[in-house]
């Protein structure tokens, strides 16, 4: 496939590139210890770090690494790419849209990258940050991590063991990692997620609210068979049961749960179990086995099923304009669906052997789609609301096995 600079430019995204070239490049910091550094000062005001740049806009960069750790930053406004440092062999990735969490291969540690690039949102409106990025330090962690985050704090959650850790949100962004709770259950394929002051905890069959200290609320829980993941969306917490879901919310300090059955009985092959959404929406989607994709709308407590012309192995829910659902298909397409309509869009195959589809990562902001393909050492950013139209491909410093795109 052809790599172009940019086919059709957005005058938005040429604007935002001519803010980013005024402000000036970002620059390395080389990997640092969990002590705070004097750079690292906070200066107050909304969370900013002595050192940082506040723009107009918004500093999205794509953040990757190898599978032996060498991980850097590519600026989606400028194409430069930033080497950031080393963190080891990694087995997994997760990001919060800022930090990313590596787990170690072999297992053991995890350690914590900034990206240096983050948003504070304050509602009526936002405050956008870029600073040096650096590693910020690890901990001991046995798995593959779960990660979200409050402006409060970031949760980590580990299935393979049931371990849980609740980290200092502010400290990170100082430098420190900094543990305020610690919670244990039996491994399963469950969540660790703020809710505002409190924390929504699972077990296999239940769903549970823990104060800022870990500790069980009592009498606030709710059943829940076969728990099978959940994530957050701004109506509050969603975690998925055999029969549906579970909706945690949070009005006045207290948290209330309930129940969003499906709307018909569902094969376990068909559930909804790994729920994603663009940043800040209040629909999940979900694959549906190979039947299509499942939404999941907060707000009206309902689902719809959508069907697609191939099986899907990733959806996220990505827009409120239209609805629109982006899905990797088997065969490593990139689809855009549109569920009031039924129509589709799709790309050529971005993802074919030696990778898999399902081992790649579908990151989606308010423009574009990336989907990173490691044995082609290059990401590919999609046009979704202009027919999957390939905007740009990008050739990567190292084959981009892990991927999360940082700055939103």
């Amino acid at each position: 496939m052809p790599r172009t600079t940019r086919a059709r430019p957005s005058r938005r995204r040429a604007r935002r590139a001519a803010l980013t070239a005024l402000a000036g490049p970002a620059l390395l910091l080389p990997a640092c210890a969990t002590e705070t550094s004097p750079a690292a000062a906070q200066t107050g005001g909304h969370g900013d770090v002595a050192g940082a740049e506040e723009l107009a806009e918004p500093q999205l960069r794509l953040s990757y690494l190898d599978t032996s750790g060498q991980v850097h930053a590519l600026d989606l406004l400028t194409g430069e790419t930033i080497a950031v440092g080393s963190v080891g062999p990694a087995a997994a990735v997760a990001g919060d849209g800022r930090f990313l969490f590596v787990a170690s291969d072999p297992a053991g540690e995890l350690t914590v990258v900034d990206t240096g690039t983050w948003t504070v949102d304050h509602g009526d409106h936002a405050h956008y940050y870029r600073a040096q990025p650096r590693v910020v330090g690890a901990l001991d962690w046995d798995g593959a991590v779960r990660v979200a985050s409050s402006e409060r704090v970031t949760t980590l959650f580990s299935a393979d063991t049931g371990a849980g850790v609740v980290l200092d949100r502010a400290a990170l962004g100082q430098g420190r990692i900094d543990r305020l709770a610690t919670t244990e259950v039996t491994p399963h394929d469950g969540v660790l997620l703020p809710l505002g002051d409190s924390l929504i905890a699972t077990g296999p069959d239940r769903v549970a609210v823990l104060d800022a200290a870990g500790e069980p609320v009592d009498g606030v829980e709710a059943p829940c068979e076969d728990v099978r993941g959940g994530a957050a969306t701004l109506v509050g917490v969603v975690v998925s049961c055999a029969d549906g879901a579970v909706l945690a919310t949070e009005a006045d300090g207290a948290v209330a749960f309930e129940r969003i059955p499906y709307p018909e009985p569902v094969a376990a092959g068909d559930r909804a179990t790994a729920f994603a959404q663009r940043p800040g929406r209040p629909v999940l989607a979900a694959v549906a086995g190979e039947r299509g994709v499942w939404l999941l709308d907060t707000r009206a407590r309902s689902w719809q099923l959508v069907g697609t012309p191939t099986p899907l192995v990733r959806a996220v829910a990505a827009d409120d304009e239209r609805d629109r659902v982006l899905g990797l298909d088997v065969t490593g397409r990139l689809v855009v669906i549109e569920p009031a309509t039924g129509g589709t869009a799709t790309t050529d195959v971005l993802v074919a052997a030696p990778d898999e589809p399902a081992a790649v990562t579908l990151e989606v902001d308010a423009d574009r789609a990336y989907v990173n393909v490691p044995s082609a050492g290059v990401v590919h950013e999609v046009d979704y609301a202009d027919g999957a139209r390939i905007a740009r491909t990008f050739d990567t410093a190292v084959p981009p096995a892990f991927l999360a795109e940082t700055g939103r």
